[in-house]
């Protein structure tokens, strides 16, 4: 019932600052007896998954299962809260700081891991104050830089421990710090104490009566510098211890303890010193048995397996130096488990899925007869590697296909590469699956524009080609058509010219006309033309007949007259050459004349 007799007043603020989302995340839990303030920092870039909400739902359920201030319960809390960002990354490399204060409402204590700070102040100065696990701070310690200068180096990122590492981070834990009525503890995270130097911080926690001022003071300040700073995610959590818890109970000063105690510690130390300082080492080491193997419990039952193995070989060898070999049997199985699963998930981590995939079937094996300790977890990774294998045989795969020039099918193959990357959270298989993908589909673009580029030349030279062969059909056409039309024009002209020649008598030369033009027309397929022409055929040979029959009568009028005159010729000779005979006989001769005359044509 100690947190209704004490009074702490708890604020706080969360804002995303200049960037796209706050990945800062601040949770606190006040019980009856004690009190726990969680400050976690993304330092991952995984836009799905907010790891400093892990971490602190983590740590949060633990402290609430069974609160304490214990050291060792509390490096168990950040181990489990390290490894669950270590389970829940699918691929992804979640990481984050974190800075713890823990409570009873009388003393305080602090845990962290990273660069996530806490803050105690009394009496206006700086009581405690965390110190970042980075490359800054050590140059600050080393003297190197200066301190006023760390929050503003380039390096005051560059952490060398955080949850969520490959491997163990380096879990800072106070000592117990008894508290008093007035002091102010704070947690921020990187974005506040980057723009707010400690003197700023004192002064304001110094003027403000309430933490709220603390808060609006200190955003005023970020606020006011964004025009010419980068401003991160900026989380605070104020605190003011206005009441310490006091106990009702008197308490026992140490005089009266040692009245009451010496008097029996003189009899029963005398008989039990002996039995005591026998027994009191193999008391010590079946303790510290016992610790290890509890604790290595819960280390596999968290996943753990570094830790596991690490409290498993302790206990194996606490076991065998009390001679407790079944004790002894049980951690080395443990071990060997535990060593089996880091071997894998070592080989996972370095992306040796066949060799991860054969290390996790030899460990589930060695689960199942170590009674399933682990078994859900190694199934977990076998899924897991089973999905990280077939996203790498389908990249193979559109590989191989895209050598054999099935860009298609390649695309495809790479396309459900990156799906199933996507759905185990694998960015490096994913973008290399949509690096190929794009350098695929590429190629294939450019090869149907080429494709494209030549049907469409081929197109247009069919095209060309076939006005070409219509404008030569069509100029060989027309040709045809003048040259029909010239023909056309010379058969009228040699009809016509034979149609003169037969009206001047020329009845031979008119035939041989009209047949050329009738040859014309007859080649022209101008079929009544040509039979017209018949009837001038046939009346130019009538007239040539008739011309021949009239001038073989005038030819043979002619020889008959060249006859008679041959004739006559030839009588007249034949007189000159005979005797006169008396005129009786002239006469006679006469009258013969004209009858020969007479008979003449």
């Amino acid at each position: 019932m100690r947190r209704i007799n004490s009074e702490f007043k708890t604020v706080n603020m969360s804002e995303e600052g200049q960037k796209l989302s706050n990945r800062d995340y601040f949770g606190y839990v006040e019980m009856d007896d004690f009190a726990c303030y969680v400050l976690a920092d993304s330092l991952d870039e995984e836009p799905s998954v907010n790891s400093a909400k892990l971490v602190v739902e983590s740590i949060i359920r633990d402290f609430t299962e069974a609160p304490s201030m214990r050291k060792g319960r509390w490096k168990r809390w950040m181990h489990r809260a390290h490894t669950e960002l270590i389970r829940q990354r699918g691929g992804m490399h979640l990481k984050a700081s974190a800075v713890i204060a823990v409570t009873d409402y009388r003393k305080i204590r602090y845990i962290y891991v990273g660069n996530s700070r806490y803050y105690l102040i009394r009496n206006a100065r700086i009581l405690e104050r965390t110190l970042d696990q980075s490359l800054t701070q050590n140059l600050a310690e080393a003297g190197k830089i200066p301190l006023d200068q760390a929050a503003l180096h380039e390096e005051r990122n560059n952490l060398y421990s955080f949850l969520g590492e490959r491997g163990t981070p380096k879990i800072q834990l106070s000592r117990k710090r008894k508290l008093e009525s007035g002091d102010v503890f704070l947690l921020l995270s990187r974005g506040v104490w980057e723009q707010c130097p400690d003197d700023d911080l004192l002064e304001m926690i110094n003027t403000a009566k309430e933490p709220e001022e603390v808060l609006h003071q200190t955003e005023d300040l970020i606020l006011g510098r964004q025009e010419t700073e980068e401003i991160d995610n900026y989380t605070m959590a104020v605190t003011f211890v206005q009441k310490v818890y006091q106990s009702p109970k008197k308490p026992w000063t140490v005089k009266k303890i040692l009245m009451i105690l010496l008097p029996v510690l003189f009899i029963v130390g005398g008989i039990s010193l002996g039995l005591y300082l026998r027994h009191r080492k193999i008391q010590e080491k079946e303790e510290k048995l016992a610790e290890c193997m509890e604790s290595g419990e819960d280390y596999l039952r968290y996943d753990n397996y570094q830790r596991a193995a690490e409290e498993f070989g302790e206990a194996k060898t606490l076991a065998g130096s009390l001679r407790k070999n079944k004790e002894s049997d049980r951690a080395d199985q443990y071990k060997e488990l535990a060593e089996q699963i880091m071997l894998s998930d070592e080989a996972l981590a370095a992306k040796e899925y066949e060799k991860a995939q054969e290390l996790y079937l030899k460990a589930r094996e060695m689960a199942e007869d170590a009674g399933n300790v682990g078994k859900a977890y190694i199934e977990n990774q076998l899924d897991r590697t089973k999905k990280y294998i077939e996203v790498y045989d389908l990249i193979a795969m559109g590989e191989k296909k895209e050598a054999y020039g099935n860009l298609n099918g390649a695309i495809e193959a790479y396309k459900e590469a990156k799906t199933k990357a996507a759905d185990l959270y694998y960015s490096e298989g994913k973008a290399e699956a949509l690096e190929k993908q794009a350098a695929a589909e590429e190629v294939l673009e450019k090869a149907q524009l080429a494709a494209e580029s030549r049907q469409k030349e081929q197109e247009e030279s069919a095209a060309a080609e076939a006005a070409k062969q219509q404008k030569e059909e069509e100029s060989a056409k027309e040709l045809e058509n003048q040259q029909k039309a010239n023909d056309q024009q010379n058969a009228i002209e040699l009809e016509n010219q034979g149609n003169e020649l037969l009206a001047q008598g020329q009845y031979d030369h008119a035939i041989t006309f009209y047949q050329a033009a009738q040859t014309i027309y007859i080649r022209l397929e101008m079929v009544s033309m040509a039979v017209n022409l018949n009837q001038k055929i046939d009346a130019a040979r009538a007239g040539s007949a008739a011309r021949a029959s009239e001038e073989a009568a005038k030819k043979a009028e002619e020889e008959a007259a060249k006859r008679a005159k041959a004739e006559a010729e030839d009588a007249t000779t034949e007189e000159q050459k005979a005797p006169v005979q008396p005129s009786a006989k002239i006469e006679a001769s006469g009258s013969g004349v004209n009858e020969a005359s007479a008979k003449t044509p």
